[in-house]
C-alpha cells in the first residue's frame, strides 16, 4: 500500500511546479478592485445670489418740442437737416419777409405823419399862448385908458363916445376866445399824441411780426423730425420739426403690480441696449407711476441714462435685468445636489474618497442655484450628478465637475 501512496504523491507534487511556473511566466495574480460609483461635483461658494427677470422697454428722448411757425407763410430759408444737432434760439427757418417789410415801411409812414401832427398841434398851442398874452397885454392898456377916460368923462373933458370906444377896447371878451384858442389846440394836440401812439404800436406789432418770420430753436437737442423744404407753404396747423434732448435719455417700462412695490426712486439699475452699445449701462430709476394705466393694468417706470455721446437714439428697444430678491456673502451650491429624504434636505458631499451625507437648512433659491444656511461650507465638495445612486459612506470616484 506505501509504494501505491508515494508515487501518487510524487506526481502531484510535480503537476503543482509545473502549473506555479507556467502562471509567473503568463500572468501575476491580482486583488480585486472594491466598487465605486462615478459621480460629478462642484464647490459651495460664497457669493451673491439673487432673483431676477427681464423687462423689456424702449428708449425715449429727455425732453421733445415741437415746432411750429407763428404766422402762415412760404418758407424761404431751411437751416438744418435730420439730424442737426441745434441750440436754443438758433434761427432753422425763416418765412418769406417781403410783405412784412412792406408792412413796416407803411407803418414807419404812418408813425412819421403822425409825428408831424403832433408837432403842428404843439406849435398851435405855442401860437395860442402867444397870441393870448398879446390880448391879455392889450387889455390891461385899455383897462388903465378906460380908468383914465372915464375919470376925464366926469370932469367933462371926454366925450360920451370916447368913453365908449375906451370900454369896448378892455372888454375881456377877446381874452376869453383866445383861452378857448389854447384850451382846442392842447385838446387837438392830445389827439395827435393818440394817434402817434397808435401809429407806434402798429409799426411795432408789425416788427414783430417781422421776427415771427424767423422760426428759432425752442430748446437745445436734435432735429429728430423735418418736415418742410424751402418753396413751401407754412402754417401753425403743421410743425415744422421736432428737436428732441437726447444729451439724457430715459428707458421706459411698464411692470406688474406684484414688481413695482419692489422698486424705489434712486435705485440704480442695469439696461442692455444691443443696437446701440456692447456693454451694459448704468442708470438711475427716476420715476415710477403712482396709478395704474387704466388700459394696460401696468406701472410706468422710467430710468434715466447719461448719453453725452449720443450713441443711444429715441426709439431703440432695450432690456433690464432686476433683481427680486437677493443675499450677499453667502454659502451657494447648485439646486440640482439637493435631495429630499423624509422631509429633510441633503446634500452628498465628497471626503477623502467617499460620499458623506449632510442635511442642509436652505434659504434663497433661483433657477439654478439655493443659498445653504446651515450644513455646509465654503470649498465643500458636493454632489450634483450621481447623488441619486450613492449612500453614506460609500465609496465615489469624481468624473467631472471641479
Amino acid at each position: 500500500m506505501k509504494k501505491v501512496i508515494c508515487p501518487l504523491l510524487l506526481t502531484m507534487f510535480l503537476a503543482i511546479a509545473l502549473v506555479g511556473c507556467k502562471g509567473k511566466e503568463e500572468v501575476a495574480v491580482t486583488a480585486p478592485e472594491e466598487a465605486y460609483v462615478p459621480i460629478e461635483i462642484e464647490k459651495a461658494e460664497t457669493k451673491f445670489i439673487g432673483n431676477s427677470i427681464t423687462l423689456n422697454g424702449k428708449i425715449h428722448a429727455n425732453d421733445e418740442a415741437v415746432v411750429l411757425p407763428k404766422i402762415q407763410g412760404k418758407v424761404t430759408t431751411v437751416n438744418v437737416k435730420l439730424g442737426d444737432y441745434v441750440r436754443k434760439d438758433s434761427v432753422l427757418f425763416v418765412i418769406d419777409q417781403k410783405d412784412m417789410l412792406r408792412s413796416i415801411e407803411q407803418t414807419q409812414q404812418s408813425v412819421n405823419l403822425a409825428q408831424k401832427s403832433v408837432d403842428q398841434a404843439e406849435n398851435a398851442i405855442t401860437t395860442a399862448k402867444i397870441n393870448y398874452d398879446s390880448i391879455k397885454e392889450s387889455i390891461e392898456n385899455a383897462e388903465t385908458n378906460l380908468q383914465r377916460t372915464k375919470e376925464l368923462f366926469e370932469a367933462g373933458a371926454a366925450s360920451k363916445t370916447q368913453l365908449e370906444q375906451a370900454e369896448l377896447a378892455a372888454s375881456r371878451r377877446p381874452l376869453e376866445v383866445a383861452e378857448s384858442q389854447i384850451r382846442q389846440a392842447e385838446i387837438s394836440y392830445q389827439q395827435a399824441l393818440n394817434q402817434l401812439n397808435q401809429a407806434e404800436v402798429t409799426h411795432r406789432q408789425t416788427q414783430d411780426k417781422l421776427e415771427d418770420t424767423v422760426v428759432r430753436a425752442p430748446m437745445s437737442g436734435v432735429i429728430s423730425s423735418l418736415n418742410v423744404i424751402a418753396g413751401e407753404l407754412a402754417s401753425g396747423a403743421q410743425p415744422l420739426a421736432t428737436i428732441a434732448d437726447i444729451d439724457r435719455v430715459y428707458f421706459q417700462v411698464d411692470v406688474t403690480e406684484n414688481i413695482v412695490n419692489t422698486l424705489y426712486t434712486g435705485q440704480k439699475v442695469s439696461v442692455h441696449i444691443p443696437a446701440a452699445l456692447e456693454e451694459e449701462v448704468e442708470g438711475t430709476i427716476d420715476f415710477i407711476s403712482p396709478t395704474v394705466d387704466a388700459s394696460t393694468r401696468l406701472y410706468t417706470v422710467k430710468v434715466y441714462i447719461d448719453n453725452k455721446d449720443r450713441k443711444i437714439r429715441t426709439g431703440m428697444s432695450g432690456s433690464m435685468a432686476l433683481n427680486l430678491d437677493s443675499r450677499d456673502n453667502v454659502v451657494v451650491i447648485n439646486r440640482r445636489a439637493v435631495l429630499d429624504k423624509e422631509g429633510n434636505n441633503i446634500v452628498f458631499v465628497v471626503e477623502g474618497d467617499h460620499a458623506v451625507e449632510k442635511q442642509v437648512t436652505l434659504g434663497m433659491n433661483t433657477a439654478s442655484e439655493v443659498e445653504v444656511i446651515e450644513g455646509l461650507q465654503e470649498g465643500d465638495q458636493v454632489i450634483v450628478k450621481g447623488q441619486q445612486y450613492v449612500t453614506d459612506g460609500e465609496r465615489v470616484k469624481i468624473v467631472g465637475g471641479e
